[in-house]
């Protein structure tokens, strides 16, 4: 299963991001993570048929309603799945 790393940065910490994501990864069946990062931005790993890992992209650059995205950077990654869900990692 192809898996894509997103780097997003603006207004997105304290604002339910987060929740947001794990949210929205449920209800389109995508695994992986997010996490808070220390120069507060958001990392998360999307993990999908391409088709879906489009969709969480496109949603990652809007956010939830409390948030301002300045950017989303999308990387390659070779994470490793261990199990099928979407975490919030602290």
């Amino acid at each position: 299963m192809p898996c894509k790393r997103l780097r997003i940065t603006g207004v997105v910490q304290g604002v339910g991001y987060r929740a947001w994501a794990k949210r929205l990864a449920g209800m389109l069946g995508v695994s992986g993570y997010v996490k808070n990062m220390p120069d507060g931005s958001v990392e998360m790993v999307v993990c999908a048929d391409d088709k879906i890992i489009n969709v969480m992209i496109n949603a990652a650059k809007k956010g939830p309603a409390a948030s301002v995205v300045k950017d989303v950077e999308v990387f390659d990654t070779n994470y490793k799945l261990e199990n099928k869900e979407f975490k919030i990692w602290v």
